[in-house]
């Protein structure tokens, strides 16, 4: 059986899981790193805002519970292996050099976000697509079926230790045909996926500023890589794991996950929260986003009280 992350729905610029519902297992107790976890979680709630749900958003189309940490843990989520943990990044098609430096960075902060190793391979284009995975959308707008990636192309370009193997194009995405678009796809059982920065440069129909473009695609790469890690939508707080079902919503979430997700991932990559967020300071740091960096290094400052 095939599982999908969908990050799109008809015209809506929808963040979408289609995993299996979240777990009901019974919390897990007894574990001295979780039980740290728990109290250090609460340091960072001042930073966060509750979830507010808006005309559009996407709870309001998909009611979801939301995960708890003890939840997670319960749900024997994907990890990755002693085997497989690195993550590849491929880029296909033909970028500008824009382009090319959202990817770069995109690469460094998914590095400093999940602890693992992240490998940016060189361009590959794309070419000779098969008829029947292209279609034009009104009035000269060039779509590639997510198909043609994930089942064509991925698979048999996937190193053996990838934990994931994402495709980024500049090309934009349709699933089926009854889909307007998507942002991209993923198979979490072959470990690959494949999105698109097309939209992400878009507002109002117009080109959307080089600061909008990197924030949009940090936000979606990293919300999918957690997907591909079994984290589920947030619903607790304003998250960058929450669903978002346009762009305004996407630009509305923060940078970082709220305190209940970044304790999953500080469990799920061995990854002790100081180190991350010293990591993720000087990302912003070398990025030269002072109020990020600052940020960040207020919610280092407190998980250390």
């Amino acid at each position: 059986m095939k599982v999908f992350l969908v990050i799109a729905l008809l015209a809506l610029s929808a963040c979408h899981w289609t995993g299996d519902t979240a777990s009901n297992s019974p919390p897990v107790h007894g574990d001295e790193e979780v039980s740290r976890l728990i109290v250090t979680k609460e340091r960072l709630t001042p930073f966060f805002k509750p979830m507010t749900v808006q005309g559009g958003d996407w709870l309001e189309s998909f009611p979801e519970d939301g995960e708890t940490l003890e939840q997670y843990l319960a749900s024997s989520p994907t990890l990755p292996t002693a085997e497989r943990r690195t993550i590849y990044i491929q880029p296909m098609g033909t970028f500008t050099v824009e382009e090319k430096n959202v990817i770069k960075w995109t690469a460094d902060y998914m590095k400093a976000f999940y602890n693992l190793p992240v490998r940016l391979l060189d361009v590959r284009p794309i070419k000779d697509v098969p008829p029947e995975y292209i279609r034009i959308q009104y009035p000269n707008n060039k779509q590639i079926q997510t198909t043609y990636f994930i089942d064509n192309i991925l698979p048999k370009l996937i190193p053996d230790d990838a934990a994931a193997f994402i495709c980024f194009t500049n090309y934009d995405l349709y699933p089926g045909a009854t889909w307007n678009y998507v942002f991209g796809q993923a198979s979490l059982n072959n470990r690959v996926g494949v999105w698109s920065l097309w939209r992400l440069q878009r507002e109002d129909g117009k080109k959307a500023g080089p600061g909008l473009f990197l924030e949009r695609a940090l936000k979606v790469a990293m919300h999918e890589t957690g997907h591909m890690f079994s984290l589920r939508h947030c619903t607790k707080y304003e998250c960058l794991m929450s669903g978002t079902n346009h762009l305004d919503e996407t630009d509305r979430r923060p940078l970082d996950t709220c305190p209940e997700c970044t304790a999953k991932i500080a469990w799920a990559m061995k990854y002790p929260l100081v180190d991350r967020y010293k990591n993720l300071a000087e990302f912003w740091r070398r990025l030269g986003w002072d109020s990020e960096q600052q940020l960040t290094t207020r919610k280092a400052e407190a998980i250390r009280q």
